[in-house]
């Protein structure tokens, strides 16, 4: 009696093995693609920087305008990156400019669409070339891109214009001055002469600053 008990625990010990190992782990047949644990999500793998404004400009010192930069951030696949850090950087001397009047270095987050712009960007008096270079980081990945521009005056020299109106005023009160000493002039025997004067005035010209 004993013994057929004892047989009859094993054998269901040895049905409800196989039966909690299926339960615990599936079978799979052969041939079944497996699917990878789902992974924490992660930054992206690689940074590229896209220039949509400054590129090539010419700031225009005399009227101070000058065309701030502007990037949009991507990732590997072309898809924008939100929230990545961009750093503006001008040159310390020389041709360039600075951001509110003083500063040479600007950090900006982009936007959802990964647009980040400067801000405040005026040019300096010094007139050339120079690059304004560009950083962008997001997660542990870094991007760079360089932004080349130009100091000019514009068009047309100011300073020649107000030269020629400096040399008409003084031929002018030279002129005057001849004229007063000629007409204030006394003879030897004390008796005002008056001695005709005669000015004879090419052809003047006077044109406004260009």
């Amino acid at each position: 009696m004993k013994l057929t008990k004892m047989l009859s625990a094993t054998a269901a010990l040895a049905l409800a093995l196989p039966l909690a190992a299926q339960q615990a782990a599936p079978r799979v047949q052969p041939g079944t693609p497996q699917t990878p644990p789902e992974t924490a999500k992660q930054g992206p793998t690689a940074l590229k920087i896209l220039v949509l404004e400054g590129e090539g400009a010419r700031n225009d010192i005399r009227s101070g305008t000058a065309v701030a930069p502007k990037v949009q951030v991507l990732d590997e696949n072309g898809r924008p990156v939100a929230d990545a850090e961009v750093v503006f950087r001008l040159p310390m001397e020389g041709p360039g400019g600075s951001f509110h009047g003083w500063v040479k270095t600007q950090t900006v987050r982009t936007n959802v669409e990964g647009i980040a712009a400067a801000s405040g960007y005026m040019a300096n008096d010094f007139e050339g070339r120079f690059n304004i270079r560009v950083t962008a980081k997001a997660g542990t990945q870094e991007a760079s891109a360089v932004i080349a521009q130009a100091n000019v005056r514009g068009a047309g020299a100011s300073g020649r214009s107000h030269r020629r109106w400096w040399i008409l005023a003084a031929v002018g009160a030279g002129a005057g001055a001849a004229i007063a000493a000629a007409a204030s002039g006394n003879g030897s025997d004390g008796v005002a002469v008056t001695t005709p004067i005669t000015i004879t005035a090419g052809p003047v010209t006077v044109a406004g600053p260009r």
